[in-house]
């Protein structure tokens, strides 16, 4: 998976009903920081296991599963193995560019 690891972004468009993912793909021992938003948004592990926290109560998920990150809450996802981790956003609510900013993939490339 190396060489797809970190964090793309698709749709946002009217093509796309204006909703936006994010695409995270990390390997193990990766994580994706601590942050909040100030909206809610879906979030979907589709592969592999992680380690994912929210307001400070974590949890191991293993691929596919969803989860709700609800609006103002810390969150954070820890790669167990290689992920790929999906957050899905309004773009009318929160505009691409806030995910931009707010998310950051860091830890040991493999």
């Amino acid at each position: 998976m190396t060489q797809d690891l970190g964090i793309q972004f698709h749709g946002a468009d009217e093509q796309s009903g204006d909703v936006f993912v994010v695409e995270t793909r990390a390997s193990a021992d990766m994580i994706l920081q601590s942050h909040k938003h100030d909206h809610g948004h879906l979030s979907v592990l589709v592969s592999g296991r992680a380690e994912v926290t929210i307001n400070g109560k974590a949890e191991i998920m293993t691929g596919y599963s969803m989860v709700v990150i609800p609006p103002n809450t810390i969150h954070e996802v820890r790669a167990i193995t290689d992920i790929i981790w999906l957050c899905l956003w309004s773009n009318s609510v929160a505009p691409k560019d806030q995910a931009h900013d707010s998310l950051k993939l860091v830890g040991n490339y493999r």
